[in-house]
């Protein structure tokens, strides 16, 4: 099964309680997730699930995943905002065998050891950027398949759209 790591695109500061389960995404983060969106969706493996942070940030972002691969969020685990990749991991392991990718919306810094746990190897996660990775067949480590920014993903979006051939 393939892991796609994606961390959600930019969000305002605060919300106006205060709160951090309540920021949301900036006008440039909508954009940003709509964006990358369109070339994600030519790199999934499907079937496909999508899980989500339950935060409202990252179930924006996950809204344009959902929407680009004709997939709802299935799972909102309180793991991924805690940074408790065991528990992650005990829940992917019970998927479906037919799941071809699991992909994981969520936060830094998380992400970024989550990625360097799995795969041995340290990579930025920048806003809206995805790291891809190829689990062993037991789900507790991986091999990198491919790292993008969002400005890569939309480009790869830009370019099917300009009638390239689908990948």
């Amino acid at each position: 099964m393939d892991l796609l790591l994606v961390r959600h695109a930019e969000a305002e500061d605060a919300g106006d309680s205060g709160s951090d389960f309540e920021r949301q995404l900036t006008a440039h983060g909508h954009a940003s997730a709509a964006e990358m969106t369109e070339g994600l969706a030519l790199c999934v493996h499907k079937p496909a699930v999508l899980w989500s942070s339950p935060l409202l940030r990252t179930r924006e972002t996950a809204a344009y995943i959902g929407k680009a691969l004709g997939v709802t969020v299935s799972n909102y685990p309180d793991a991924i905002p805690a940074g408790d990749l065991g528990q992650l991991r005990h829940d992917w392991q019970s998927l479906s065998p037919q799941t071809n990718t699991l992909i994981v919306v969520g936060h830094q810094p998380h992400l970024g050891v989550w990625g360097a746990q799995l795969m041995g190897i340290s990579l930025p996660v920048k806003k809206a950027s995805v790291i891809a990775i190829a689990l062993d067949s037991a789900g507790t480590g991986g091999q990198l398949l491919w790292y993008a920014q969002p400005a890569a993903l939309a480009r790869l979006g830009q370019i099917r759209h300009q009638g390239w051939p689908a990948l």
